[in-house]
């Protein structure tokens, strides 16, 4: 007797052509549903400006699709939301590879559907379908039962969370049905069904085929209705969040801001073309086509909110709402109806709840009552707003402040697993207040003004270099020539507590026996802060001005204490200046970790116990987390890291421009920062930043903890602990290349 190959009727009880016919009628028009949906959001994306530095390095683009979207990389950061993602994910991935391999044997007539093939095929759809619905108890449990801060619920979400798992349970009881009508020799591939058949073991074959029937028909509209409301739900974030990944910034370094162009040359074209001239986001017409994505992208994890400083210091900013803010803002303005759930009701939620940190919370700080933005009055007044097309986005869609909150930290970028860029829109939206609007935080008025009159925040240029009085620092002039450039930056050039740092590194340079020099009156402010307060114009001008005097002289790598400055002339003056010179830029500790691991200077074991504070703009910017480490340790201390620590490490406060003013609204994000210090049980706190010096030891006075929990920057250790060998030295400059290259 031949043996049976194992595979099961596609169609089974329902061999009428009428139902093949109107299967078809249906597919195509939840495909025409589908499709007009995702013309609407892609006619939306397109209307944003062009940004052609999205369209390259397709090869690296396809990587990051493979890790991000396929392997999960950024969802799967967080253990247990990232469990409940890959399972929804995975086992609706298997079920859809089934569905087309069905698909391919019965309607294309490519009979692959049987044999071994089969058996896999039927097992894993089984086992996976059972670990989608899993997945979606685990996130059911966690969106309606746990309800952290971080989520908000709407008629959208349960939806999807109910469709995935009333498809899965249909499939599982058609195949419970077929199992016990036709008593499937194949069975025991199929453990779920199986199970699911056994309460039918006394219905008659007439009763179960009607049952299937039924179950069939609306299993299948099911599947149609969640194929035509792909666009106009939250399931829209399978295809936009997979765009956004893939489509992510990746033509510029990570440290770097967006460039819109040289300023001057900007408006002389505006100018002769009797055109108005336009910088940063002010309206919805100011969005790029990526920021528009980036708002459909949005699934509303919450994860930026959780790790920002300025909502958890009790700030209006929160990352998540400022996205889905604009997303409603965006929807409303062009006419999009609420589809299914797709708006938040949100609008204005920012702008609604500025005095967050006088509402009322639970133990554990969680907001209890945001009633004003359920008003009625109040969401009527916000729709007519969120409806008008040309509303400046920073003063009427949203408070200016939620834009002036940030401090450019990156946490929320560095968390968000689907790609959203909110610093880029945050300093756009800052660079229209200030260039288009004027508009400035008063208190940060002042150093800007400073900077541009004299070139720093804090006093004269003829005094930058008086630290270095007595340490042998030479000044190196145009045409001179030295092996390392120190770049001092300004707060560790004029301000007497951080001029220990710059103390300690010419004691370093010193002890390895460097051809070293600073550039004195010549050096200027770096155009950091400038920048990050929205003021590009005067940036790029400092930019200019010292990539010449950088160009003027030569030197093999450049050093600086501050990563502020780091960050800009390394990631951003390449950018700004096409035709400036490139050379190494290093931060103090990758070069002090430098002369360490090459023995150009010894160092004696301070064996204590301490902590280091992770700088943003050397860590989350430019990925340094194991370089200040590493020192620390050679040194012979053993770091005990805070609760926030490398890339989820919480900002000091000070970025973003916010050294130079304060919000005065919630906490103090180095109060928060000092806690975490403190719960570590060390009495030192180690940074690698001068700013980030200055706000912790702020934070150890604030909380009095003056006495109990020092802060020193990395130099200032190593300096300490130095061990002056004269006979170890680095080859001077003559000995090297002579000056960096083109």
């Amino acid at each position: 007797m031949q043996q049976q190959t194992a595979s099961r009727e596609v169609l089974w009880n329902l061999s009428h052509p009428f139902n093949s016919i109107a299967m078809y009628l249906l597919l195509v028009a939840s495909i025409a549903v589908c499709t007009a949906g995702l013309w609407m959001h892609f006619r939306r994306w397109a209307a944003g400006k062009s940004d052609p530095s999205r369209l390259n390095h397709w090869g690296r683009r396809f990587e990051l699709i493979w890790n991000d979207v396929l392997l999960q990389r950024g969802v799967n950061a967080e253990a247990v939301p990232g469990r409940m993602h890959s399972l929804i994910l995975w086992g609706f991935m298997v079920l859809l590879f089934t569905t087309t391999m069905v698909f391919i044997d019965h309607d294309l007539g490519i009979r692959i559907y049987n044999g071994d093939f089969y058996l896999a095929v039927t097992l894993l759809s089984d086992l996976f379908g059972l670990l989608l619905l899993f997945g979606v108890l685990m996130a059911s449990h966690r969106r309606y039962v746990q309800r952290p801060d971080r989520l908000h619920n709407r008629p959208a979400d349960a939806i999807l969370l109910g469709a995935l798992a009333a498809l899965v349970m249909q499939g599982f009881l058609l195949e419970a049905l077929r199992i016990h009508a036709t008593n499937d020799p194949w069975k025991w591939y199929s453990p779920v069904g199986l199970l699911v058949s056994l309460p039918f073991a006394g219905l008659s074959e007439t009763a179960t085929r009607t049952l299937h029937f039924g179950i069939w028909w609306l299993h299948t509209i099911t599947v149609f209705t969640f194929i035509a409301l792909l666009p106009y739900t939250k399931f829209l974030h399978i295809l936009a969040s997979s765009a956004n990944l893939f489509f992510r910034q990746i033509s510029r370094p990570k440290g770097a801001l967006p460039h819109p162009g040289d300023i001057e040359k900007l408006m002389e074209t505006a100018m002769e073309a009797d055109g108005e001239f336009r910088i940063g986001v002010s309206t919805l017409s100011d969005l790029s086509w990526k920021q528009r994505l980036d708002l459909d992208a949005c699934t509303s994890c919450g994860r930026c909110q959780d790790n920002c400083p300025a909502y958890r210091s009790g700030k209006i900013l929160s990352p998540k709402w400022l996205i889905l803010d604009l997303r409603d803002h965006m929807l409303l303005a062009e006419g999009a109806h609420d589809r299914v759930g797709q708006l938040d009701h949100s609008l204005l939620k920012s702008f609604l709840l500025k005095d967050r940190s006088q509402l009322p919370r639970d133990e554990e700080g969680r907001i209890i009552d945001e009633s004003r933005a359920a008003n009625p009055l109040v969401q009527r007044a916000a729709k007519s707003i969120g409806e008008n097309v040309t509303a400046k986005i920073p003063g009427e869609v949203l408070d200016e402040d939620v834009f002036w909150s940030c401090t450019t930290c990156r946490a929320c970028m560095e968390v968000c697993p689907v790609g959203i860029e909110h610093v880029d829109i945050i300093v756009e939206a800052r660079r229209a207040m200030a260039l288009m609007d004027g508009n400035i935080p008063t208190e940060a008025q002042a150093p800007l003004r400073a900077i541009e009159t004299r070139g720093n925040p804090f006093g004269p240029a003829a005094e930058r270099a008086n630290w270095a009085d007595g340490l042998g620092a030479r000044i190196v002039a145009p045409g001179e020539k030295v092996d390392v450039l120190y770049w001092v930056g300004c707060i560790s050039s004029y301000d007497k507590r951080k001029q220990k740092i710059a103390r300690s590194l010419a004691q370093i340079f010193n002890a390895a026996g460097l051809d070293w020099g600073i550039l004195g009156e010549s050096e200027c402010c770096s155009g950091d802060p400038a920048r990050r307060l929205g003021e590009e114009n005067l940036f790029q001008s400092l930019a200019k001005k010292n990539s010449s005097t950088l160009d003027s002289v030569g030197f093999n790598t450049l050093v600086s204490n501050c990563p502020h400055c780091f960050n800009t002339i390394k990631n951003e003056y390449p950018e700004v200046v096409a035709s400036a010179k490139q050379f190494r830029v290093l931060h103090h500790t990758q070069f002090v970790q430098e002369l360490l691991n090459n023995k150009k200077i010894e160092v004696r074991g301070m064996d204590r116990e301490l902590t280091f504070h992770d700088p943003c703009y050397l860590g989350r910017y430019n990925d340094g987390y194991e370089e200040p480490r590493d020192v620390l340790v050679k040194l012979g201390s053993k770091v005990r890291e805070m609760r926030d620590s490398k890339e989820r490490g919480l900002c000091c406060g000070a970025g973003g421009g916010h050294y130079w003013f304060d919000m005065k609204v919630g906490q103090r994000v180095n109060v928060l920062r000092t806690e975490q210090a403190a719960e570590t049980g060390v009495s030192l706190v180690a940074t690698g930043c001068p700013f980030c010096l200055q706000m912790m030891e702020d934070g150890s006075k604030l909380t009095n903890r003056e006495e109990t929990l020092a802060v020193k920057d990395i130099a200032e250790l190593v300096a300490e602990s130095l061990v002056t060998v004269t006979e170890v030295k680095m080859p001077h400059a003559s000995n090297h290349e002579a000056s960096h290259s083109s």
